[in-house]
């Protein structure tokens, strides 16, 4: 009977829908997890012993901008794939179960989507009696030519591939750069720690020569305490010192991405050896930022010239195939023996061709606006490249300045070590105050921080030289110099 096969499609079709819910689930939960790994952040071991080498490395395997780059680059390349695909059929495939009532009429029907449509002759006995109905079919499309247009989407994609690997080198460049810089900043608060510990040990010594004078009556009491003074002062400096070593730590352990409590900074010969300059002269339109910025107009012209392949006619060769069952019979009456499966095949074989004549205005318009974008791009390139040049001549300045003041550094501590024992001796044989004491040892404290940073100092100017030809390789390699020289 009728109604047995409608229960029998009534299970068999929720089961149907069912079943490949199902599966698509279980591939959408496979491509998540497959993602989760894809993304999962690596282990990062802490090592005992940082150097200035070592630094540089981690930032590069840890820095989460890296990592980003790296899957965008991947998923541009997907876009490729993606674009591909436009070359391949176009295949549709329907299934329509439905029940409905036959009542038609002769006459027009605008398109719309509301109304559905009505096949058959036109039933003048107004019966909403309704019947079965089944279609199925499918229908592939496929385009012989296109004038260059897949062509140019594939080469849009491939352009904006090609931007998002560079931005790989510009993320590493600007986390290792940043990962050098942290480094040196720590070994310069180390040093300025080291010279206020130094200070306070320095002036606790002298109090205690001015307290044994003062004790004896040959110094008044006044000078104990404005020692003291001084000591407390060197003690908020030692501080502050503490303070900002601190924050360099914090800073280095960003971009290396690891917890340090217990890491050892090893300075190497940093701060004892200044280096040689073997930079050579870069050109700046190979700088990875400059390098993104032409990917950026490569894109910009890739789109330019798929919107030039947009005014064409579209070609389709196209084969639907499909098959009917109704309940309806061609006089009308009902037969619900039928309707729940195929009983009419068909197929059919066509050439279509499509033009959009109006969308010139649409084009033209698009394709002014691209030649507006590529020309915004090609000024901002320009822009990058004069800012570069600046850079490595800064760079070059800062070289040379920061070297002949590194040569000058050793004379200022000993200058200063004498001047900071002929006040203290002077102080002795009541020559001098606690106060011309106090200035002799903030100048020997000053000359100790800048003898110590002052190949820092080089070093951090050579390594703004690297940043500004964009390439950290010939830096790394001197520091690799030092620690061979070290050893």
């Amino acid at each position: 009977m009728w109604w047995v096969r409608y229960k029998q499609n009534a299970v068999v079709i929720p089961l149907v829908v069912s079943l490949i819910s199902g599966i698509s689930a279980a591939v959408q939960a496979q491509d998540s997890a497959q993602l989760r790994d894809s993304i999962a952040l690596p282990p990062i071991q802490s090592p005992s012993h940082l150097t200035l080498i070592g630094a540089i490395e981690l930032s590069r395997r840890n820095y989460p901008s890296i990592r980003m780059a790296g899957l965008q680059a991947a998923a541009a390349r997907e876009g490729i794939t993606q674009a591909k695909t436009a070359f391949l059929p176009h295949i549709d495939l329907l299934l329509d179960e439905n029940y409905g009532t036959s009542n038609n009429i002769t006459g027009f029907l605008a398109p719309q989507n509301i109304v559905p449509n009505i096949s058959g002759q036109a039933n003048n006995k107004n019966d909403f009696q309704g019947g079965f109905g089944f279609t199925t079919g499918g229908l592939v499309s496929w385009q012989p030519f296109d004038f260059g247009l897949r062509k140019a989407q594939v080469n849009v994609a491939q352009s904006s591939t090609k931007q998002a690997q560079t931005r790989i080198a510009l993320s590493e460049l600007q986390a290792m750069s940043q990962s050098a810089e942290s480094f040196l900043s720590v070994l310069a608060a180390q040093q300025v720690l080291k010279a206020a510990q130094a200070k306070v040990d320095r002036l606790k010594v002298f109090l205690d020569t001015v307290h044994v004078l003062a004790q004896k009556q040959i110094k008044p009491a006044t000078d104990e305490f404005l020692a003291q003074a001084e000591l407390v002062q060197a003690q908020d400096e030692e501080i502050a010192a503490e303070q900002n070593n601190k924050v360099a730590l914090a800073a280095l352990w960003r971009w290396t991405g690891i917890q340090g409590e217990n890491v050892d900074i090893d300075a190497g010969l940093l701060i004892k050896q200044v280096p040689e300059n073997h930079f050579t002269v870069a050109d700046p339109y190979l700088h990875p930022q400059a390098l993104v910025q032409q990917a950026a107009i490569d894109l910009v012209r890739a789109q330019k010239h798929a919107l030039e392949r947009s005014y064409v006619p579209q070609f389709y060769l196209r084969l639907p195939v499909y098959a009917r069952g109704s309940s309806f019979q061609p006089d009308l009456s009902l037969n619900f023996h039928e309707g729940y499966y195929p009983t009419k095949f068909n197929y059919a074989i066509s050439a279509l061709v499509l033009f959009q004549a109006m969308d010139i205005f649409t084009l033209k318009a698009q394709r002014r606006q691209a030649e507006k974008n590529e020309l915004v791009q090609r000024a901002q390139l320009d822009e990058i490249v004069l800012n570069l040049k600046q850079q490595d001549a800064q760079s070059r300045a800062i070289i040379e300045g920061a070297t002949r003041i590194a040569n000058n550094a050793p004379l200022k501590v000993r200058a200063a070590q004498e001047a900071a024992q002929s006040a203290t001796v002077r102080y002795q044989h009541q020559l001098a105050s606690v106060n011309d004491v106090a200035q002799t040892q903030q100048l020997l404290t000053k000359a100790q921080v800048d003898y110590a940073t002052a190949q820092l100092q080089v070093w951090r100017a050579y390594l703004a030289s690297a940043l500004a030809r964009g390439d950290m390789k010939p830096f790394i390699d001197q520091v690799s110099q030092a620690s061979l020289e070290r050893k």
